[in-house]
């Protein structure tokens, strides 16, 4: 009889036990569906809020022959269009491109970025994760090689400009050090920091010093932008800073004899939605990558205000091949 008592109070101690278990569980099970709901509200189209004013012109084009302006495809990344821009499709496949841009100029050949090393894939490698499982890498022309291909090599660069640091826009470096490197004081400081999209930069530095150039921003305003850096002294190549991305990250307008006219934004937007809509990218791609969420989106709603006041400006997102092809092959 008192075993059995025993196993009664045993049995009734249970039961709050098994009952307190199963309301953690639910609780635990309702917290993961609350979180998974608020990371897809994330990947929802929601443009971000642009005032009535269209925005400033920009200044009138100049003409200076001579000058014209490619891009070198380095190599290529596929992933879903949504992992790029807030409301884009999940299921649409997206070509990243990682390219130099080329810009041929009497007084010199400029390179913006540094495209694809010989070695991206291993460059790949010092991203964090979660992006290398989002991607995957097809090499096409490492910069150099695209170089040689037309009979040329590093010692006919004037520089290369660096829109920003991370390791797609510096892959190339590897292969070009003895051409001038130019880049802003912030977003060197910000490369040699202990910031994950720094690794790259600065696993190649600590192979041997590149030939840094500081980039300032001296000059007049242009458009939207207080102040400016006209790189061959003519307004074929101006350099404006854009930060957001980086600390450091700049924007290039290169404009071609006949008018056209183009802006290089880095990474500000990887796609030409996040400049159309605009919208920002999704909340876990731009907490990877962006250092200054706020400073992104004014940045995006900047630009579309520029492109409405100036419809003819081709507005380049570094990494949209879609874009890339209204610029002419190296």
């Amino acid at each position: 009889m008192r075993v059995g008592v025993r196993d009664a109070e045993r049995d009734s101690g249970a039961a709050p036990d098994y009952l307190r278990v199963q309301v953690k569980i639910r609780i635990a099970l309702l917290l993961v569906v609350v979180l998974l709901a608020a990371l897809a509200w994330t990947f929802v189209k929601r443009p971000l809020a642009v005032p009535k004013a269209i925005g400033p012109a920009l200044p009138p084009p100049v003409a200076v022959e001579g000058v014209s302006f490619s891009v070198i495809r380095g190599a290529e990344m596929k992933s879903q269009e949504g992992f790029a821009v807030r409301g884009g499709s999940l299921t649409k496949r997206l070509v990243n491109a990682v390219v130099a841009f080329v810009v041929e100029h009497p007084r010199g050949r400029l390179l913006i970025d540094a495209g694809a090393g010989r070695q991206v894939t291993e460059h790949l490698k010092t991203t964090p994760l979660l992006l290398r499982a989002l991607a995957s890498l097809t090499v096409k022309t490492p910069t150099l090689d695209a170089l040689g291909s037309r009979g040329l090599g590093p010692q006919d660069l004037r520089g290369v400009v660096l829109t920003h640091s991370h390791w797609d826009h510096v892959s190339g470096l590897q292969d070009l050090r003895e051409v001038p490197v130019w880049i802003t004081p912030e977003e060197l400081a910000h490369a040699r920091s202990d910031d994950e999209g720094g690794n790259l930069y600065r696993q190649l530095e600590a192979r041997g010093q590149f030939q840094l150039q500081e980039l300032s921003f001296a000059g007049e305003g242009y458009g939207p932008f207080a102040a400016s850096h006209d790189f061959f002294d003519d307004g074929s190549v101006v350099l404006v800073p854009m930060p957001g991305h980086t600390p450091g990250s700049i924007a290039v307008f290169v404009t071609l004899p006949d008018g056209k006219r183009f802006l290089v934004i880095g990474d500000t937007s990887w796609t030409r939605e996040g400049v159309d809509w605009p919208a920002e990218k999704p909340w876990l791609a731009g907490r990877m990558v962006d250092f200054d969420a706020a400073g992104v989106r004014d940045q995006l709603v900047l630009l579309h205000q520029l492109q409405r006041a100036n419809p003819n400006l081709i507005i380049v997102p570094a990494h949209d091949a879609r874009v890339h092809v209204t610029i002419a092959t190296f």
